[in-house]
C-alpha cells in the first residue's frame, strides 16, 4: 500500500500550516453567508404569506431601445486666408445675427507688430467697410430695378438721384477708411481679416469632418465621417491658409439618423423622444430607409448635447402610452378568463378581469379598474 507525504515546501503544505490562523475569519464568513441565505428565505416566505398592495394610479409606460445617432445639419465651413492666429469675439456655440463679427484673424508676420489699440482700430474699420459694402450692393440692386422699370415720374427720378448720391458718398467713405487702415498697417488686408457672418446661425470651431453631408451622402452612424475629415480642431488659435478652422451652422433644424438594432421590425412613430445625458428631446419623424432599420428624425432646438459630437449612442423612446397603471407582476392570465388582477371587495380578495392596453417588464396600462383600486400581488 502506497503512502504519500507532503513536501514541506509544497503549496498544499504551506496552506495547511496557514489554515489554523484563519479559523476565526472563515467562521465569520460562514456565519454571514448563513444569515444572508436565511434572510432571503424569510423574505420569500413573507412575500408569499403577505402579498404586496398597490393602488391603481395614472401613469405612462415607454418602449425604446439604444440606437446609434448620426447628426446631419446645414454647415458652412470657414477657411483662413493666410497663416496666423484666430481671436474669437464670441463664445463657442453662440447664436449670432447677420452682420455680427465673430472672430478676427491676424497673420503670423503682423501678430507682433499690431498692438491691442491697432487691432481695435482695424476691427472697427473692417466692420464699417462690411456694412458699406452691404449697403452699396443693395443700392446697386435698386438702381438696376429702376432702370428696367423706369416710369419717368418726378418722384422716381428724385429717388434715383438720391440713391446715386448715396452710393457715391459710401464709396468715398470706403476709400477713406481703406486709407486709414493702410496708415495703421501697410497691406492690411493681407495680414488682418475680420470674420463677419452674412446670415444668422451658430458659430463653432469644433470641426469633425462631417460638415457638408446630407441625407443622401453619409457614413454609417458608427465611426467618424471621413470625406474631407480634418479631425476635431478644438480651441487651437492657430490657422493655416486655405484650411478650415471654424464653421457656421446656418439652420436651426437638424436631422438625426437613428440606427436600430439588426432584426428589429417596428412601425416608425410620428414623434419620438431621445434621451441624451439624462435630458429628453422631442423628435419628429421624417423618413425611413428600405430596411426599416434606419429612422430619420428632425430636431429643432439645436441643444449643446447634439453640437458636441457628430455621432453618439442614445436611448430612443419610440412609443409611450398613458392611462391607468398597475405593476406587471400583478397580472395573471388564464385561457378562459383572460387577464385578471386580484382586488379586494368588502374584505374579500377575488380576481377581476381587465383589458391590457400595453405593458412592459415593470408596468401595464389597463382598462376596467377605477382609479385608486387596491390590488394585491407577490
Amino acid at each position: 500500500m502506497k503512502r504519500y507525504t507532503l513536501r514541506p515546501d509544497s503549496f498544499l503544505a504551506r496552506l495547511l500550516k496557514f489554515l489554523p490562523n484563519c479559523r476565526l475569519p472563515l467562521l465569520i464568513i460562514v456565519v454571514l453567508l448563513f444569515f444572508l441565505l436565511l434572510s432571503q428565505l424569510i423574505y420569500t416566505g413573507i412575500s408569499y404569506l403577505f402579498p404586496r398592495v398597490r393602488v391603481v394610479d395614472w401613469g405612462t409606460i415607454e418602449h425604446g431601445q439604444w440606437v446609434d445617432v448620426l447628426v446631419l445639419r446645414s454647415e458652412a465651413v470657414l477657411a483662413a486666408p493666410f497663416n496666423g492666429e484666430a481671436s474669437l469675439l464670441v463664445e463657442e456655440g453662440t447664436r449670432v445675427r447677420t452682420g455680427e463679427a465673430v472672430a478676427e484673424l491676424v497673420s503670423t508676420e503682423a501678430r507682433s507688430k499690431l498692438g491691442a489699440d491697432d487691432r481695435v482700430a482695424l476691427r472697427t474699420i473692417a466692420h464699417r467697410l462690411y456694412h458699406i459694402d452691404q449697403e452699396v450692393a443693395q443700392i446697386e440692386k435698386d438702381l438696376a430695378f429702376r432702370a428696367v422699370h423706369n416710369q419717368n415720374l418726378a418722384g422716381e427720378q428724385a429717388e434715383e438721384r438720391y440713391l446715386s448720391q448715396r452710393k457715391a458718398q459710401l464709396l468715398a467713405d470706403r476709400r477713406q477708411l481703406d486709407r486709414n487702415a493702410e496708415a495703421i498697417c501697410a497691406n492690411w488686408r493681407e495680414c488682418y481679416h475680420l470674420v463677419v457672418v452674412d446670415q444668422p446661425g451658430i458659430f463653432s470651431t469644433q470641426l469633425d469632418g462631417g460638415e457638408g453631408f446630407d441625407l443622401l451622402e453619409h457614413a454609417q452612424p458608427k465611426g467618424l465621417l471621413t470625406r474631407g475629415s480634418t479631425g476635431n480642431r478644438g480651441s487651437s488659435p492657430k490657422v493655416k491658409a486655405d484650411e478650415p478652422w471654424a464653421k457656421m451652422i446656418t439652420e436651426y433644424t437638424q436631422t438625426l439618423v437613428c440606427q436600430l438594432s439588426d432584426g428589429v421590425n417596428l412601425d416608425p412613430p410620428e414623434e419620438a423622444v431621445l434621451l441624451v445625458n439624462g435630458k429628453r428631446f422631442k423628435l419628429s419623424f421624417l423618413a425611413t430607409d428600405y430596411t426599416n432599420c434606419r429612422w430619420y428624425f428632425t430636431e429643432d432646438t439645436m441643444p449643446p448635447e447634439f453640437l458636441a459630437k457628430r455621432s453618439f449612442s442614445a436611448y430612443l423612446i419610440y412609443r409611450s402610452v398613458t392611462g391607468l397603471r398597475v405593476p406587471t407582476p400583478a397580472l395573471a392570465y388564464e385561457e378562459e378568463a383572460g387577464w385578471t388582477v386580484t382586488t379586494s371587495v368588502k374584505g374579500d380578495k377575488r380576481p377581476t378581469g381587465v383589458e391590457v392596453v400595453d405593458m412592459n417588464e415593470q408596468w401595464a396600462i389597463v382598462k376596467g379598474l377605477p382609479l385608486g383600486t387596491a390590488i394585491y400581488y407577490r
